[in-house]
């Protein structure tokens, strides 16, 4: 059991304070998940938009697109939430693509229910106005993710894959110190970028941020680069880098379970632009729409699925190879992503297999 996940779910507690309803629903899903040994959602998160300016090398959301299909609605956005607040969410965040370029973006966010729940974003900052920070802040949302690579523009820039990236976030941090709306600095590292990483952790202890640490993984623009994957040593590296930044946090060690490990279906879900549901942003493959069936009914089929269930104690997608192999390169010839769990030829033998 590790302590550490209340200390950094609690590291921002001057800003919770105010909000007495939300350390409620804190102490409440410790409570359920800890006394009641009942599994706690804890966050949902929406990817709200396949649309984005950069062009990560990286990138998740690359095979999102599905041509004519509608993306989720406000009101189907809205509905999925309060689907998810009676599993025990009390955590909203939004992504894309980039969700600024979302034209419901403000109402999404709000839809959300900032002021009674922790709800925040994350953006390349690029088509971030300052009208929009000015109006996220009336909302009540708790963080801005700013996303960034490296202190130095012209790295950051190449592997965002857009020039000038580095002082269009530089911009909206500064709005944000205006408006005095928390900011959180999310790094996507690999081996190779772990230098510029620790860099990055230094500016953000240095300004007062948090930071949040995202794996690189083989999937969507990086779909079949095993030179991406991590190894044990790397993660030992990583804890290393957690134990000496409190303001550091990750998906794995804030969970309500006091364990470090994968949050997939039992805290977390993630829900794509068309309603797909999968284990997180970075998983391709789908449990069930939302547009189709109730929330909890995917979540329940997740929960039977052996990869989650067996609750992988560090990161799945990065670091595990018989799930990466398996589930990872399977979409690979798909057109798009997440693809229907059923068409993986695996998943008849994963599917029912709580240890």
């Amino acid at each position: 059991m590790d302590f550490d996940g209340i200390r950094k779910t609690l590291h921002q507690v001057d800003k919770i304070r105010y909000r007495p309803s939300i350390l409620r629903k804190i102490a409440y899903g410790y409570f359920r998940t800890l006394v009641l040994r009942k599994p706690t959602l804890r966050i949902i998160e929406f990817s709200i938009t396949p649309a984005c300016q950069s062009r990560c090398g990286y990138c998740y959301a690359s095979k999102l697109q599905r041509n004519g299909e509608p993306l989720l609605t406000v009101e189907e956005i809205r509905d999925t939430w309060v689907q998810a607040k009676k599993l025990g969410a009390f955590t909203g965040f939004v992504v894309g693509g980039e969700p600024s370029l979302h034209k419901d973006f403000l109402d999404i966010v709000r839809a959300l229910e900032p002021k009674k729940h922790m709800v925040s974003f994350a953006t390349n900052c690029i088509s971030l106005t300052e009208e929009m920070v000015v109006e996220l802040k009336k909302m009540g949302v708790f963080v801005v993710y700013v996303s960034l690579n490296s202190v130095d523009p012209a790295i950051n820039d190449e592997v965002r894959g857009y020039e000038g990236h580095f002082d269009h976030a530089m911009r909206v941090i500064d709005l944000c110190k205006k408006y005095k709306l928390d900011v959180m600095i999310p790094v996507t590292t690999s081996k190779k970028l772990l230098p510029e990483t620790e860099k990055m952790l230094d500016f953000a202890r240095e300004n007062g941020f948090t930071s949040n640490i995202n794996l690189f993984a083989p999937t969507g623009r990086a779909e079949g680069d095993k030179e991406v994957l991590f190894d044990d040593d790397f993660w030992k590296k990583l804890r290393v880098l957690y134990a000496r930044n409190p303001g550091l946090r990750g998906d794995w060690d804030t969970n309500l379970s006091l364990k470090i490990g994968c949050p997939a279906a039992y805290e977390k879900v993630h829900v794509g632009p068309y309603g797909d549901v999968t284990g997180c942003a970075i998983q391709p493959m789908s449990f069930g729409n939302v547009r189709e069936q109730p929330l909890h009914e995917i979540v329940e089929k997740m929960r039977d699925f052996h990869h989650f269930a067996k609750r992988h104690p560090s990161c799945l997608v990065a670091l595990d190879d018989e799930f990466i192999g398996d589930y990872l390169d399977f979409s690979i010839d798909q057109p798009s992503t997440p693809y229907p769990i059923e068409q993986n030829p695996r998943y008849p033998t994963d599917a029912t297999r709580r240890p």
